[in-house]
């Protein structure tokens, strides 16, 4: 020590300077303790990551965990990580939720009249609380008539349903049913509803905590973007609910074909005036031909032979002289 002192004593330059660079590193390793950004009198992360801590914060019970990039981790007052009501998941098993099934059935039927068939499937279907989608009829070339109706019903009536409308058929041309298990699907989705709701409570938390302007619509700008994230997960957790809760059923009608004599479409005074109306076209555009040969032709001939003549009569004088 005491040779150490006097060598400082001898180059007291190489001791300022060895006494500047410890506090400048001092300095540094303060202000990288205290690098969380500043919200008013509290510091708050807006940055991705954070450690894990053990024991709740911020009023949220549990463990605080690492967030995925979609998760933007928080820290209260104190520094500590804000933890999540619960961890993230990729949703339960098909074993711990109700299955949901997308039931759709498909039916080619031959009816003795379509019309009845349509209307007596309507009523098979809200009889089993469902209802009619869509129903439209027409008539063919031959005077029957053919349709498609469209039903929904509870998925747990489809077999029953289809049961009912197949006996109303003189012949069932083909069936066809599908059924698409998205259990897994609706599962996760809810999961991800769920982590969504959690990380718009952090954002409002932290909101509350912001002081300026710049803090406050950063994370009014967060909130936004979850928001519509939410949005979207509801959306598609209603589709799936409504898909599985009521199966598709769609029936294509037909009737049998009938020999008629005469056919719908003879009648014999309509055919008459037809011929008539067309023998008068007729007449009308050879009338109006013989008109336009005579004006147009003979406006082009009758000069044309004019001129011919009077070459000729000059020709025959000279020829005779």
């Amino acid at each position: 020590m005491t040779n150490l002192v006097a060598y400082f004593k001898q180059k007291p330059k190489t001791a300022l300077g060895l006494l500047a660079v410890a506090v400048v590193i001092a300095v540094a390793w303060q202000m990288g303790a205290r690098q969380p950004s500043r919200l008013g009198s509290n510091t708050v992360s807006l940055d991705y990551g954070y450690a894990e801590s053990g024991g709740g914060s911020a009023g949220y019970p549990g463990k605080a965990i690492a967030p995925s990039p979609a998760m933007p981790p928080m820290m209260d007052a104190s520094g500590r990580g804000i933890t999540y009501p619960y961890e993230p998941t990729a949703g339960e098993t098909a074993a711990e939720v109700d299955q949901k099934i997308i039931k759709n059935g498909y039916l080619q039927m031959v009816v003795e009249k379509v019309a009845d068939a349509a209307s007596e499937i309507g009523r098979i279907a809200s009889a089993r609380g469902g209802f009619v989608q869509s129903s439209s009829v027409s008539e063919r070339a031959d005077g029957t008539h053919a349709g498609e109706t469209t039903v929904r019903v509870p998925v747990a009536k489809f077999e029953e349903a289809m049961t009912e409308i197949k006996k109303l058929a003189t012949v069932v041309k083909s069936e066809n049913s599908t059924g698409q298990d998205v259990t897994e699907q609706y599962s996760d989705l809810q999961a991800q509803l769920r982590n969504a709701k959690a990380q718009e409570e952090v954002y409002l938390e932290i909101l509350k905590q912001a002081k300026t302007v710049e803090d406050i619509l950063l994370v009014q700008d967060r909130l936004g973007n979850i928001r519509a994230v939410i949005e979207g997960l509801e959306g598609r957790i209603k589709y799936l609910e409504n898909a599985t809760s009521y199966s598709t059923i769609t029936v294509s009608l037909e009737e049998e074909p009938i020999v008629r004599a005469p056919t719908k479409e003879f009648r014999l005074g309509a055919i008459v005036r037809d011929a008539v109306q067309v023998l008068v076209n007729a007449l009308q555009d050879l009338v109006a031909g013989l008109i336009y040969a005579v004006i147009v032709w003979g406006g082009i001939l009758l000069p044309v032979g004019l001129l011919a003549w009077i070459v000729w009569k000059l020709w025959k004088r000279r020829m005779m002289r």
